[in-house]
């Protein structure tokens, strides 16, 4: 996948890539649940479930130099095979903010609608403004909020992006999507529309 580099606060040159994992061993397992404890206010992933997605789904890695600062895992959906449900990204607290989110999500689309995916769904938190900021800025079109049961304290808004098969090819310079292997496309919740 492509690499780049940022600087470091202290001046230092990262080489960043991004890695999709074709093997399953206990330090990645250890790694995902890790970071996806830094993340989010609950867990994820237990051990079992992060090594199934491993097995099963398909995780990139986000790395400076050889260390993992971020982990993408998404899942194929049953009723729309060329359909990925992406079921959680995190980026180590010390490495955000540097617009590495952007770039980590435009190359794991750019490799999935390489593969032949050709539509991404996610759910965030209706409260989780950041993340609600980088899935608009990137191409994914929200739909309305899930309700929420009396006693659910979060709501969620599920969110789609339809994918286009392209190159891979470097990022526009700018957040624009006129170059890029994405492209938006509104959707009506409960509504197939890739049968």
């Amino acid at each position: 996948m492509q690499k780049f580099e940022i600087a470091g606060a202290s001046g230092r040159s990262y080489d960043i890539r991004v890695e999709e994992v074709d093997r399953v061993d206990d330090k990645l397992v250890r790694t995902l649940v890790d970071i996806d404890l830094q993340t989010f206010t609950e867990s994820t992933f237990s051990r079992y479930t992060a090594a199934a997605f491993f097995l099963s789904g398909r995780v990139f890695l986000l790395k400076a130099n050889d260390i993992v600062i971020g982990t993408c895992a998404c899942m194929r959906t049953w009723e729309r095979p060329n359909e990925v449900h992406l079921l959680s990204m995190g980026i180590r607290p010390g490495w955000r903010g540097r617009g590495l989110g952007h770039r980590f999500l435009h190359l794991v689309l750019e490799r999935l609608g390489q593969r032949g995916i050709r539509a991404v769904t996610l759910l965030v938190s209706a409260d989780n403004r950041r993340a609600l900021k980088l899935y608009q800025e990137v191409g994914f079109e929200p739909h309305a909020v899930l309700p929420s049961g009396e006693s659910a304290r979060e709501r969620f808004v599920p969110m789609t992006m339809r994918l286009r098969e392209a190159p891979l090819a470097a990022l526009p310079q700018q957040r624009s999507h006129s170059n890029s292997a994405v492209e938006p496309v509104l959707t009506t919740a409960g509504t197939d529309s890739e049968s």
